[in-house]
């Protein structure tokens, strides 16, 4: 006879390690059949403390995402007991290797850098894969900051870290304090991770002399080159250029969130990547998926520019590099990594101002 509490138990010790403690003790209670005293006197704790976890998380049922989160964490374990074929398309989504906690790791971190601004907010709509960052600029035009996937947004509600209101079919959410928390966390690991690795190299450049790499919680190249000014006062990146850059960005996020994208970006420079399949019928941009689509006006905008080129924008539009590693990763002169992703995008702004509006606006 099938033994649920015995499944569950198993089935629980192998959930993602980003599920919150409280939303465990509410899924051993409510899917594992646990009573309050029982979990209160496995985890050391009064009996009312997990009452308050199992409200506390039933309460944010009551937030569509959170709430799809907890569904689909609880399909994973309602599926202990059935066959391994039947299971394994939903341990495919928990995230549970190695190698996509990595980037989901990277994908939450981008995400929440993104809605520190105060005017971020994230965007989702019903029966739409991905969820969109978008910033109210001065000219009142929402500018896309990042773009994640409906299971990273799902993830970000469920640990708390934005908080928002559904309408109709669209969803609007900030960030909260504990996500800003954990942002700064997350900063800091990547930095503290970072330095132990060239924990060497930087003694010596210190001793030498040499100027420091971007610090942790710096902002963007992006954002620094666009409001430095030139000797005439002129913006260094003029407005259409940041328009170029910000483009291009949407494209790569799109296409990377919807998975057209690896960790390799020689596929993409090398024009490696296998081209999107139209339907037969018709050629409006509809008739193909949007990362699709998105992927299409990237491979386009990375032929235009060359594989150096691109990687220079990738490296610093798109992954948010600083200038000073960017020059060591590419081997460019010091201090000229500005002037070299500057020529980039004037060479971008170009390309998208021949290429037109057509079909963009349908990605989105």
């Amino acid at each position: 006879m099938f033994d649920h509490r015995e499944a569950f138990s198993a089935a629980s010790t192998r959930l993602p390690t980003w599920v919150p403690s409280q939303v465990k003790t509410y899924l051993a209670h409510t899917e594992g059949g646990a009573s309050l005293r029982h979990i209160a006197r496995k985890s050391g704790c009064h009996a009312s403390t997990v009452m308050r976890q199992v409200r506390r998380t039933e309460t944010l049922r009551e937030d569509p995402l959170a709430d799809s989160a907890l569904s689909s964490l609880e399909t994973f374990l309602r599926s202990a007991g059935m066959a391994r074929a039947e299971r394994e398309e939903t341990l495919m989504t928990m995230a549970r290797t190695d190698q996509e906690q990595e980037r989901l790791n990277r994908d939450i971190l981008r995400a929440l850098k993104a809605l520190s601004d105060p005017k971020a907010l994230l965007v989702i709509a019903d029966g739409v894969e991905d969820a969109v960052v978008v910033v109210n600029t001065d000219e009142d035009r929402p500018v896309r900051r990042a773009v994640v996937s409906r299971a990273v947004a799902e993830m970000l509600a469920l640990q708390e870290w934005i908080d928002g209101r559904s309408k109709g079919r669209l969803g609007r959410y900030k960030i909260t304090g504990a996500g800003r928390t954990e942002l700064s966390r997350r900063i800091a690991a990547t930095e503290s991770a970072r330095v132990q690795v060239t924990d060497d190299t930087r003694k010596t450049r210190t001793t030498q002399g040499t100027g420091q790499k971007r610090t942790a919680g710096a902002e963007p190249p992006l954002t620094v080159l666009a409001r430095r000014k030139r000797t005439g006062g002129e913006p260094f990146l003029p407005p259409e250029l940041v328009r170029a850059a910000e483009r291009f960005k949407e494209s790569y996020e799109i296409a990377r969130a919807a998975g057209m994208l690896g960790d390799d970006l020689d596929d993409l420079l090398l024009d490696r990547l296998a081209a999107p399949k139209r339907v037969a019928q018709g050629s409006s941009a509809e008739a193909i998926p949007r990362g699709a689509l998105a992927l299409e006006h990237l491979t386009k905008a990375v032929r235009c520019l060359g594989p150096e080129l691109s990687r220079t924008v990738i490296l610093a539009v798109c992954r948010e590099t600083g200038m000073e590693t960017i020059e060591k990763q590419l081997d460019y002169p010091a201090r000229s990594g500005k002037i070299v992703l500057r020529i980039a995008l004037n060479s971008l702004a170009r390309h998208y101002d021949e290429t037109g509006d057509a079909g963009h606006g349908m990605i989105y």
